[in-house]
């Protein structure tokens, strides 16, 4: 066969394999098996989460083991992924929900100018605290490859729930919840 042969069909299985990949990671779930898998994956083992300080949108320096005693749901995202940004909605429903119990939302945006982030948050009239990872250093200590992710972190500093890709506002909740008994 000829070279060109070769290239094409390596080009169309790696397609496919990446298709899978985002398939899997990307699935956008609704049914009761979603929740009993996101309520599965809010009881997996606890490890320490990595502190971190970040700088908000005014510029204020914001660091996790600062709010030890409350619940964090962290979210990484970005302005240009589109999950994040069927995501964003729900992301503020619940913040404001939950605000008022004790929930801390840090949205972290990944490797964005200042700039561009505020004109997004404020276009599409957010309210939940939105913190900078410009040289994307937090997402890297995390080991996130892909956005959007949310973690949770409960009130003793560890994580006790992670989530790679679009979670609904129902899946937020279900997992959300059991940190306030």
């Amino acid at each position: 066969m000829r070279k060109s042969t070769w290239l094409l069909i390596g080009a169309v299985i790696g397609f496919v394999l990446l298709s899978l990949y985002v398939t899997k990671n990307y699935s956008i779930k609704t049914d009761a098996a979603a929740s009993a898998s996101a309520n599965t994956e809010a009881k997996a083992a606890k490890e320490p989460a990595v502190d971190f300080t970040l700088k908000d949108l005014d510029g204020k320096e914001v660091t996790l083991s600062g709010l030890k005693g409350k619940p964090v749901y962290i979210n990484f995202w970005a302005t240009w992924c589109k999950w994040c940004d069927k995501e964003m909605p729900a992301l503020e429903k619940v913040y404001q929900d939950y605000k008022d119990k004790g929930l801390v939302v840090l949205s972290v945006d990944v490797g964005e100018e200042r700039g561009e982030v505020a004109k997004y948050i404020s276009e599409k009239q957010y309210h939940f605290p939105v913190v900078l990872d410009s040289d994307k250093s937090v997402t890297y200590a995390y080991g996130i490859k892909s956005i959007p992710v949310s973690i949770l972190v409960n009130e003793s500093g560890d994580v006790v729930f992670r989530r790679v890709g679009h979670m609904t506002e129902e899946e937020m909740r279900t997992a959300i919840d059991p940190l306030f008994p």
